[in-house]
């Protein structure tokens, strides 16, 4: 029989994390908005409400200034979208579908108002996550270079026949291509005195 440590089971209980079937005792006369049936059903109602509330001016500049100070497309979207499934507007299928408008959205409002936006982040991730796609990248290259390295050549039809015609029709240079470049001397301008 197993023991459990007494400062493992209260780390847990104290974690601030629902019991399981919690949600099981709430009252169903005092449902969250959520658990009731959405407001809208219909793409184009939803998509139209979305629309007229983004263009009120108590949430179209302070949208801006974000989308201005480098909040993401792809991270308003998503925001938007699961704020109106918790507030029952639309359930989560709804909100899946209206991703892709509500960016095409942002985008209009943000080109509009002439603010620069991004649609996703760029490199952004953290260096755990970086190390994680390294090492899948490494696995992935080992496992490749392991099928490769018993076969000799490339096999017969794994190409099409005019990529391979352009791939031995392509002159190599007698330099290497890993050869570091000639630089030209110059002179910089306050050299040149005029």
């Amino acid at each position: 029989m197993e023991e459990y440590s007494q400062e493992g089971v209260d780390a847990l209980a104290n974690a601030g994390k629902p019991i399981p079937g919690q949600s099981l005792t709430y009252n169903p006369d005092e449902a969250r908005p959520f658990e009731r049936p959405p407001e809208f059903t219909n793409f184009k109602e939803a998509l139209d409400f979305t629309a007229s509330e983004l263009l009120l001016e108590e949430n179209y500049m302070p949208l801006m200034a974000a989308i201005g100070d480098g909040v993401t497309i792809v991270d308003l979207a998503a925001q938007i979208g699961y704020v109106g499934f918790r507030e029952g507007k639309w359930n989560p299928d709804l909100m899946l579908m209206l991703m892709e408008p509500l960016m095409y959205l942002l985008m209009a409002l943000a080109e509009k108002a002439d603010i620069q936006y991004r649609i996703d982040a760029e490199d952004e991730d953290d260096e755990e996550d970086e190390t994680i796609l390294e090492e899948k990248a490494k696995n992935i290259a080992e496992t490749v270079k392991q099928k490769v390295s018993k076969i000799e050549g490339v096999p017969a039809g794994a190409l099409p026949k005019d990529i391979v015609e352009k791939i031995e029709a392509i002159e190599i240079p007698e330099e290497s291509l890993l050869a570091k470049p000639e630089i030209e001397e110059s002179t910089s301008l306050l050299e040149r005195g005029q």
